[in-house]
């Protein structure tokens, strides 16, 4: 005869069963749907290496027909800004032909403010600027925010040339471009990476569409700098040996 109490309690454990098993199976769906989530953010990542990767062997073809140093410059920064997604960026070269050491800004270009044109100018080289760290040591700067350059180092980012222009920096990158025995012939420098290519950058929206450039953004761009001052050489080089017009 069946015990009316042992069978009670033998269905209030299969009760706690089922739902433990219920409760597994909701944790292994979780589990399942997290790990694909996952793999699908990595093989975004990895699309994107590729893609970035097949760029820079584009940009180096390109490189290598262009003659005009002004017209060179300009597609170095115009691809180096399109590969990472930044709104505004500037090369200068160093000079060397003085007693003293200059850095000479030659090209800029900026997506919010397209209208917006920089005349030429020469500064002393010196480690105060981001510019002029890069230019001497030959370290790479990525700035996640110019705002919070700890105060020890010895550079820092000019307020008062955001102030001048009506613009806003954020996220930097500075990347030194060296030639083939290793020099430092100039300095590429990137600023602000958006979220997304078509966002115009103002002083309300800049700490939401902007982001820090990743470790593999810098990889690709110091490659880039690397095959760009060697264009850069060739490009001086072959001015220089070109004969005089009588």
């Amino acid at each position: 005869m069946i015990n009316p109490n042992e069978l009670e309690d033998n269905l209030e454990s299969l009760k706690i069963q089922n739902q433990q098993l219920a409760e597994q199976l909701l944790l292994s769906q979780l589990e399942c749907s997290q790990i694909k989530q996952k793999l699908e953010e990595l093989e975004t990542q990895e699309l994107e290496k590729i893609s970035l990767i097949v760029q820079l062997l584009e940009v180096g073809l390109a490189l290598s027909s262009i003659k005009d140093l002004k017209e060179l410059l300009s597609l170095i920064l115009s691809k180096s800004r399109e590969i990472t997604c930044s709104d505004a960026g500037s090369i200068y070269l160093i000079d060397r032909t003085d007693s003293v050491d200059s850095i000479c800004f030659e090209v800029s270009q900026n997506d919010s403010q397209p209208q917006r044109s920089l005349t030429n100018f020469a500064m002393p080289m010196s480690p105060e600027s981001l510019v002029g760290y890069v230019a001497i040591t030959g370290e790479v700067l990525n700035l996640p925010d110019v705002k919070n350059i700890p105060s020890h180092v010895s550079y820092q980012h000019y307020q008062a040339m955001d102030r001048d222009i009506e613009y806003i920096t954020r996220s930097v990158v500075v990347v030194p471009m060296q030639g083939s025995t290793g020099n430092v012939i100039g300095v590429m420098q990137l600023i602000n990476r958006k979220v997304k290519p078509d966002i115009l950058i103002t002083d309300k929206n800049v700490n939401k569409v902007t982001q820090s450039y990743s470790d593999w953004e810098v990889c690709v761009l110091r490659s880039l700098a690397s095959q760009a001052a060697l264009c850069i050489e060739r490009n001086q080089l072959m001015s220089r040996q070109l004969p005089i017009a009588p």
